[in-house]
């Protein structure tokens, strides 16, 4: 999400690549292997997270009611849906949320709900024992994302566990961040980069941003979550880290 325009022109040009960034799912590529491959990867995605959840925060998860934040084409929509009694599929892009749609009915998936992401979640109402996002907040500008969590976060259900994925740490020269961040700002040095680089001239930017975990641990502290379990991972150049916790119990 790192402007909105961005994901709804990846979604109307080339979503499957927008959501997992590996030629075998380019448009041009997306052969029905290929396609298989992508939403087994997604369903192999939900079982370890459940696992993790049920091995170090709730030996008995088996929530009802889920959220997939940044759901993209449903990759993850699916497997939560057949997991949960009901699922909820939230997306910045008409486009994305669209394709979701389409494959969630192609799957005979009838428990999936849809709501379009804006930067304090308004259209999202209720509840949910269990929040997920991966691949999503790293493409979202931290002084939006922070606020978004806590949006999120002010929906979680006593009880109820969050895994949400971010960088922290970028390991590339200060030289080399400065120039994709100028690419960020003035779109011409995208179109440029992308005739050099070979790629579609009009590719949208799929914008990369670290986050300070102790703001986000303050964030958790101020939804009333003061423990967290940290799952640290090396990703590109990039140092990226799960964060996993639960909401206690209602007193």
């Amino acid at each position: 999400m790192g402007t909105d325009k961005d994901w709804q022109a990846w979604g109307e040009q080339d979503p499957y690549f927008g959501v997992l960034s590996s030629q075998s799912f380019r448009k041009s590529n997306l052969t029905e292997e290929n396609r298989a491959e992508f939403f087994r990867s997604g369903d192999e995605h939900v079982e370890a997270v459940f696992a993790k959840i049920r091995r170090h925060l709730d030996s008995d998860f088996k929530p009802a009611r889920s959220i997939d934040f940044g759901c993209g084409v449903g990759r993850l929509v699916i497997p939560l849906a057949r997991r949960c009694a009901e699922v909820t599929g939230i997306d910045v892009a008409d486009s994305m949320l669209a394709e979701a749609q389409a494959n969630c009915a192609a799957q005979g998936i009838t428990n999936a709900r849809w709501v379009k992401s804006d930067d304090t979640l308004s259209r999202l109402t209720g509840d949910y024992d269990f929040m997920h996002s991966v691949i999503v907040f790293q493409h979202i500008a931290p002084e939006r994302g922070l606020k978004l969590v806590a949006q999120l976060l002010g929906h979680l259900a006593p009880g109820g566990v969050v895994a949400l994925q971010f960088f922290y740490r970028c390991d590339a020269p200060k030289l080399v961040r400065a120039l994709v961040k100028l690419r960020y700002r003035f779109p011409f040095l995208n179109t440029l980069r992308n005739l050099v680089s070979g790629r579609p001239l009009r590719e949208p930017t799929m914008q990369l941003h670290c986050y300070d975990l102790d703001a986000l641990i303050d964030v958790f502290k101020a939804a009333g979550i003061p423990a967290v379990h940290l799952d640290l991972y090396d990703a590109f150049g990039f140092q990226g880290a799960m964060i996993y916790a639960r909401k206690a119990d209602a007193e």
